[in-house]
């Protein structure tokens, strides 16, 4: 079994996991492996990730009284934690100021068109935070299974059986389904965010045509991305 001496070694900046780190992290792309706050009983490992760098996962690794490793789990960093609290304190002020400045009618068009644009946006992120919080448990898990082969020679001619990368299934009926909707759903976002911009528009407001247009295709962009990334990696 690997020990929590042994793990440590991959932490190569011992810091805490506070507010202002991972602030540092997501802003200036912290590629180190592994930047790591070391307790006496458990470890927390991070880095940056690609797309999402704000929602990276902590890992959380746990030990027994051998000072075994016996879990790995993910949390959200403090940064990602704030981050949500600001968007939803956003969208409820921009409700309000709707509400507020705009006739009742032009507000409730608003709010469906911020609701969404808020909710392809969710979307997107989701899937690719599952993406990449997925490759960086791979990652993390060969380096401990590297770790563990080192300490024990007798494991080298073992197969990595246990750790294979399975290959997520992007074609099940769930996720045509989705695609199915949400597709058609995007490029009806896209042709109304267009119309925005035209004289006589229902809605008319460049700054709002111009984020659907982006969240609108936002969606399809990052899924296509993902899923030739996936068969580029398991070709």
């Amino acid at each position: 079994m690997v020990e929590k001496k042994d793990i440590e070694k991959l932490i190569i900046q011992n810091k805490k996991s506070t507010l202002k780190n991972h602030w540092n992290d997501v802003f200036f792309y912290n590629t180190t492996k592994y930047s790591g706050e070391i307790k006496p009983n458990e470890l927390l490992i991070w880095r940056s990730a690609h797309f999402l760098r704000g929602a990276y996962p902590i890992f959380h690794l746990t030990f027994d009284q051998n000072a075994e490793l016996n879990r790995i789990k993910t949390e959200k960093n403090p940064f990602h934690k704030l981050l949500n609290k600001i968007s939803i304190g956003f969208f409820i002020l921009l409700v309000l100021f709707l509400l507020i400045t705009t006739e009742f009618k032009t507000a409730i068009i608003g709010i469906i068109g911020i609701s969404v644009i808020g909710t392809l946006l969710y979307l997107v992120m989701s899937k690719t935070k599952k993406y990449e919080t997925k490759i960086l448990t791979d990652e993390l898990k060969e380096a401990i299974e590297t770790i563990e082969r080192e300490k024990n020679p007798e494991l080298i001619n073992k197969p990595k059986t246990e750790l294979k990368k399975e290959k997520i299934k992007e074609w099940t009926f769930t996720k045509i389904l989705t695609r199915l909707l949400l597709y058609p759903f995007c490029l009806f976002i896209l042709f109304f965010s267009i119309t925005a911009f035209l004289p006589g528009a229902i809605f008319k407001s460049n700054t709002l045509g111009v984020f659907g247009i982006i969240i609108s295709l936002a969606y399809p962009v990052t899924d296509l991305i993902i899923i030739f990334r996936k068969n580029k990696n398991y070709s």
